[in-house]
Order: structure tokens, then sequence, then C-alpha cells
């Protein structure tokens, strides 16, 4: 079996472009942010508004909103089981009235 240069399962298809495969660092990359968005989800019953699961090499970054510092924290903790590295949680807690 040849070595394949580039992730296989992970395609990204453009609008009204082919579809080519992510490379391999990049593909790893959205795989942990999707385990971590689930994560999160599943921890918080999706009480985050708009969450975003950026992974950098320097870590993960956290950005959404929710209504209160224990969902916030919540996030925090589910997402750290994922995350060897940085964490910076930068969910915005915003209160609605």
């Amino acid at each position: 079996m040849a070595f394949l240069p580039y992730d296989q399962d992970v395609v990204i298809q453009l609008r009204g472009m082919r579809e080519f495969p992510l490379a391999p660092s990049i593909a790893e990359a959205e795989r942990l942010a999707v385990k971590i968005e689930r994560a999160i989800e599943e921890a918080t019953a999706g009480g985050i508004r708009d969450l975003q699961v950026l992974v950098t090499p320097d870590g993960v970054v956290l950005t959404g909103c929710c209504p209160t510092y224990h969902l916030k924290q919540k996030a925090q903790h589910a997402a750290l089981k994922f995350v060897a590295g940085n964490l910076e949680n930068e969910i915005e807690v915003t209160w609605r009235r």
C-alpha cells in the first residue's frame, strides 16, 4: 500500500469546485474539534450558543455565549478531557433580560 500524503476520509468540497482531501495534520485538528464540540454539547445540553472550537498548534480555543458561569465551566471541563496543551475558554457569559 502506497503512502498517501493526505487523509482520504476527511474531504473538503468548495462550491463549484472538485473535492480534495485535507493534509493529515489539518484532518486530525478537524476531528479533535468535532470531538470536543460533541462533548461540550453533551455536557451542557446544548447550552452554549454559537459554540466554536478552534484547534491550533498551541492548544484549543473555545468561543460562544452562554447564560451562566456554571455552563462555561462545564464546557471547559468537557474540553479538558481531550486537550493536552493550552485551553483558552473565551466563552462569553451573557444574561438575557
